[in-house]
């Protein structure tokens, strides 16, 4: 026996198959209502995924199937939120901007390798006394022939972001570009110099940053220097010992002249005060003058300086100092010589007519007074009877007392002598 299956199923009310095709024809209408909105989700989601925000420390390029949008100047894109086509339509690079540090530590030094940590200087040093490994120590020619080591740090940073995506693109690409071309110009600018001026730091750092500054330039990179420091300088190690000699000599002839110059402004100020500067100048010129064999300028000069001292004042400056002392004191006792010699010469006046008639008197009368204007005073007078004069003068009781010391201390070590034998 076998079924049989109609050929078409029954329909109307009463037909058992409409429930089930009623609740398939619900959950097909539900899953694709479901599925258009999941679908309108993706779509949105698809169009803002090109959604993104540039820092204060970054550019970002928009490229539309591999090329910039925008026209040139305007295809930077600075700080901000923006909105680009979606991925594989248009795509987005963000580049840094900010300064990096570049530390040139081996190129142009000595090569440590891991030997001088933990050690102290006197170590380092004498481990780089030793004659220089061209293959593993790096170093620089100066002008003059020699050899000096040192380290540098440069700072650079994207200056032109297309260039930079365009013919670099790779940070350390951009390193070992700026790496090689700030090692170029450090090489040509110290052979320019010689190597004192190097070792004092006196290294033309903004020519060496100029000329890798426009080899960057030159290759497009994108890329300049903002700063190159010289961070430390050194010679080799084996004359460090002699550059120190001479080093600790130039300090010594620095610090002596300093001395000298302190001085000479001392003395100079203690022998004629401000206007020390203004009388050496005279003075200057007047040799000068004797030695050219001007003899009228010499005068003038000496006429002068003499008038600027009477007057102690010289070109509107108060002459000061010991001169000053000194011209003071001496119109002072020429004052007063003067005064003694007028006073002598008005007694002698006075006395000649008289000593003219009676001599005899006028000298008793002189001896007199002399002999109360010396026995005035604080002054004790002996009187003598004529014959043979003793005079008995005491002992200083302090010097006595040191020779009887040193009498007793001579026999103490002669005893002592005596007894060691």
């Amino acid at each position: 026996m076998t079924d049989t299956v109609p050929a078409t199923l029954p329909d109307g009310p009463d037909s058992p198959l409409d429930p089930a095709q009623r609740s398939l024809a619900e959950a097909l209408r539900l899953s694709f209502g479901i599925l258009r909105l999941v679908m309108l989700a993706l779509v949105a989601a698809y169009a803002f995924s090109g959604l993104f925000s540039v820092g204060s420390n970054e550019a970002a390029l928009r490229l539309r199937f591999g090329r910039y949008v925008g026209p040139p100047g305007e295809q930077v894109l600075e700080q901000g939120t923006y909105l680009a086509a979606p991925f594989p339509i248009e795509q987005v690079i963000t580049i840094d901007t900010r300064p990096q540090s570049l530390v040139l530590d081996r190129e142009f030094w000595y090569d440590a390798a891991g030997r001088e940590r933990g050690r102290t200087q006197a170590e380092i040093r004498r481990s780089r006394s030793g004659p220089l490994d061209p293959t593993r120590d790096g170093s620089l020619l100066t002008g003059d022939v020699n050899i000096v080591h040192a380290r540098w740090t440069v700072t650079y940073r994207v200056a032109d972001p297309v260039a930079y995506l365009t013919n670099v693109g790779d940070p350390e690409l951009a390193r070992s570009l700026v790496r090689c071309v700030v090692a170029q110009g450090i090489v040509h600018t110290v052979a320019r110099q010689p190597a004192d001026e190097v070792l004092k730091a006196a290294v033309n750092r903004e020519a060496a940053a100029g000329l890798a500054r426009d080899r960057l330039t030159a290759m497009q990179t994108g890329l300049t220097i903002d700063q190159l420091a010289l961070d430390e300088v050194s010679a080799p190690g084996s004359v460090l010992d002699s550059l120190d000699a001479v080093t600790s000599a130039e300090t010594d002839r620095t610090q002596r002249i300093v001395t000298a110059e302190q001085d000479r402004a001392r003395i100079l100020g203690e022998t004629a005060g401000s206007a020390s500067a203004r009388l050496l100048a005279e003075i200057d010129a007047y040799e000068q003058a004797v030695e050219a064999g001007r003899t009228a300028d010499a005068e003038a000069i000496a006429l002068a300086v003499d008038e600027a001292i009477d007057v102690l004042r010289i070109d509107g400056v108060a002459i000061g100092g010991d001169v000053a002392r000194r011209i003071d004191a001496a119109k002072t006792h020429r004052a007063r010589v003067v005064e003694e010699v007028r006073g002598d010469r008005e007694t002698f006046e006075r006395l000649l007519p008289e000593y003219e008639q009676h001599p005899r008197l006028v000298l008793n009368r002189l001896w007199e007074a002399t002999r109360e204007r010396i026995f005035t005073g604080d002054v004790e007078t002996f009187y003598t009877a004529p014959g043979r004069l003793e005079l008995q003068l005491n002992r200083d009781p302090e010097i006595q007392k040191e020779r009887q010391q040193e009498q007793l201390r001579g026999q103490r070590e002669a005893t002592g002598g005596r007894g060691s034998r």
